[in-house]
């Protein structure tokens, strides 16, 4: 990948690159605290980042790679649908973080919630590795004035 930090791609990865260190830490956060309210606001910071990565996703990266690259559409709608499936438990942690129900629920929850991004995000390094590769200096400039636009 290229290091030019202007570049879209590259700051996709490394937006990836925190978010990943935040699902880490989160779940280091629980195993040294339990499941009480302290862990709302990491959630909380978590699903503000989460969700503007996203954003920049779908509303700028995916429907260029769909235009510009079709045979990965596919995988792009995937994408999308595994976006749904991380928010979704996101947003369910949020809620038992809150409640008092949280300490028999939430570990199982942040379990699975850990491995469906692990997965999502293993993907989508592929997914950026090969966009990394194709795209010209003309799409890159593209991408980054719509991702800056979000």
């Amino acid at each position: 990948m290229t290091n030019d930090s202007d570049d879209p791609v590259h700051d996709l990865v490394h937006d990836h690159a925190d978010l990943n260190r935040r699902v880490r830490e989160l779940g280091e956060h629980l195993d040294a605290t339990g499941p009480l309210p302290s862990l709302l606001p990491a959630l909380r910071d978590l699903r503000e980042q989460m969700f503007l990565h996203f954003a920049r996703e779908e509303e700028g990266l995916f429907p260029l790679v769909s235009d510009w690259i079709p045979e990965l559409s596919d995988e792009v709608l995937a994408m999308v649908g595994a976006h749904d499936a991380v928010c979704g438990a996101l947003a369910r942690m949020l809620h038992l973080a809150s409640t008092e129900a949280a300490a028999a629920t939430l570990p199982g929850l942040l379990a699975r919630f850990q491995a469906a991004y692990g997965d999502h995000s293993r993907t989508e390094a592929g997914l950026l590795q090969r966009l990394d590769a194709r795209l010209d200096a003309t799409q890159r400039a593209q991408l980054a004035e719509l991702v800056r636009s979000l």
